[in-house]
Order: C-alpha cells, then structure tokens, then sequence
C-alpha cells in the first residue's frame, strides 16, 4: 500500500517536472522572439537611418557642386534654359568645364544641365560639357546634343528650378532671355525613398551681357 502510494507521489512529481519544463521552453521561445524582433527592428532602424544620412549627403554634395559653380560663373558666360521632350535644360555658353569634382576648369564651350529620365521613370540630373559651341544652332532647330551625358544625382521623383529676375522681381519658371541672368537661381528635388522635398537657392552675379 505504502508503495502504491510512493509510486503515485513520483508519477506526480514527474508530470509536475514535464509542466515545468514545457513552461520554460515557452517562456523562453517567447523571449528569443521578442529580442529576434528587437534586433530586427534595430538592424532596420540603422539601415534606414544609414541611408537617409547617404541620401542627404548626395543632395549636399550636388548642391555645393552647384553653389560654387554659380558663383565662379564668369559674367561674360550666357544662359537660357529650354523645354524639350520630357528633359528640362539650363544651358550655359562660354562656361568652364567646372561640373565636375576634378577641379580641371581649363576647357571652355557649352555646359548643359539637364533632367534626363530613367528607365525606371525616375529622373537624373545630368551634365553635358561640350567643347563646340553649336548651342544656338541646337536650340532654335530643337535638335538633340552630342556628347556623353554624365549623371550628377540619380533617382530623383520630382525635379524643378525656378530663376528670380532682379527686373521684374518675381520668379520665373523659364529663362529665355539670353542677354541677361537671373540673380539667383533655385533648385528643388525630391529623391526616392524620401518623404520631404530639398530645397536650395544659388547666388549667380547679375549682369547684362549683349548676344
């Protein structure tokens, strides 16, 4: 009898001990998966944050590209910008070939910056240095540039620039006149994979140059 009842006591303990363990391997399956959660959410966190902090760095860096290119623009260089197909283009005649990092500023010709669209329907701000100057001819018959096009900034959703005429003192979408420059020229852009739209504006000297 006193067996009997031994024998009882160990079967209970023994499925009291299985409980115990069962329950632990719970506890502890759901601690594994809240610190997998945790570290997953901290990777993804570090990831985006990584490529905001790169994606910022691209639109500062073509930005004091751009700065510094306006202002060393010389006075005798003229300027206009034109509509054609999906590309909108500002074109400097008589310009440095300074759209570059590599500082070489000894060529001379036409420059045009342009918004070339991607395949993927995106836009990419382009540089075209181009030692002839055939850009009036190219203009008014609406005809194509030759030459490599160099992509400055990739994978831009909305691209526009607006140009402050010192005259009227209004913003304009368009520059026409060839004969005379804005004072100042703005850029805005808003690439992919970001919320919030940039915004810079460039000094450019004014002054009135006969073509």
């Amino acid at each position: 009898m006193k067996r009997n009842d031994s024998e009882r006591r160990n079967a209970g303990d023994e499925g009291y001990l299985l409980l115990e363990v069962l329950l632990a391997l719970a506890i502890l399956s759901i601690v594994v998966v809240m610190i997998f959660q945790i570290v997953q959410t901290t990777l993804r966190i570090t990831s985006d944050i990584n490529f905001l902090e790169t994606q910022q760095q691209k639109v500062d860096g073509i930005c004091e590209l751009l700065r510094r290119n306006f202002v060393a623009m010389p006075q005798t260089a003229l300027f206009q910008t034109r509509k054609r197909a999906n590309s909108f283009e500002l074109i400097f005649r008589d310009a440095p070939f300074s759209f570059s990092w590599s500082g070489n500023w000894a060529e001379y010709g036409t420059v045009v910056i342009a918004s070339k669209p991607q395949a993927d329907g995106r836009i990419a701000l382009s540089v075209l240095q181009q030692p002839k100057d055939a850009s009036r001819k190219i203009v008014d018959a609406q005809s194509e540039w030759e030459g490599t096009w160099v992509t400055l900034l990739g994978d831009i959703d909305q691209l526009g620039w607006r140009f402050f005429d010192p005259q009227s003192g209004k913003w304009l979408p368009e520059w026409s006149d060839a004969g005379t420059k804005p004072s100042l020229i703005e850029i805005t852009l808003k690439l992919a994979g970001r919320s919030h739209q940039e915004r810079a504006v460039f000094r450019w000297p004014v002054a009135q140059i006969s073509s």
